[in-house]
């Protein structure tokens, strides 16, 4: 069998994100990196996806005239990024870590 291509491989990862969040879909989804990487004799593609998440805290917007001309968002909003490890042969999702980035 043929392994999955790059472009494969990015929507086999977008697709898993979607299916694992689905309570709460990514917003912004973007491509950051990818690579083939082998893990325990296998080759996977290592799919570095960034998005926008929700992280829970409302803000009030103050009631005053400064608020007019510069509103407090509803809610706080922080980009994470996700590595997603799909099987270079199958296509199939393996895994996701939590990507750090400095």
């Amino acid at each position: 069998m043929a392994e999955i291509n790059v472009k494969e491989a990015v929507k086999a990862a977008k697709g898993a994100l979607l299916e694992l969040y689905e309570d709460d879909p990514p917003k912004a989804m973007a491509l950051e990196e990818i690579e083939k990487i082998k893990d325990n004799g296998r080759e996977l593609w290592a799919v570095t996806l960034g998005f926008l998440r929700h992280n829970g805290v409302d803000v009030q917007t103050p009631n005053t005239i400064g608020a007019i001309f510069n509103p407090a968002p509803s809610h706080i909003e922080h980009r994470v990024y996700k590595t997603v490890f799909i099987d270079a042969a199958s296509g199939q999702f393996v895994k996701m870590d939590i990507r750090q980035v400095s």
